[in-house]
């Protein structure tokens, strides 16, 4: 995991909502240790755990990953091309949906 605010946040979250790491493995079928690794940093859901993630503490993915900055994962060298493209796909998004 790149960064450890989403550990510290899935941590902060279980814990607001009293859950133990065993309660939230049994619920997501995986083990205890998967889910204090997550916390720590150490590894991260996978896609459909994190899509549960959200639905059990009743947040929204934006919500979940309010926090979070593109940016930082992308390579200095192709920042100004994903920029570009980004925008671009921005314009024709909005254009198809009119």
């Amino acid at each position: 995991m790149k960064d450890d605010i989403t550990g510290k946040k899935l941590k902060a979250l279980r814990e607001g909502a009293e859950y133990s790491a065993e309660k939230i493995a049994r619920f997501l079928d995986c083990e205890p240790e998967q889910v204090l690794q997550w916390e720590n940093g150490e590894s991260e859901p996978n896609l459909k755990q994190w899509m549960l993630l959200c639905a059990l503490y009743c947040i929204t993915p934006d919500e979940m990953f309010s926090h979070i900055n593109a940016e930082c994962y992308i390579d200095s060298d192709v920042q100004e091309e994903f920029h570009h493209e980004a925008a671009k796909n921005r314009l024709l998004r909005r254009c198809s949906y009119a």
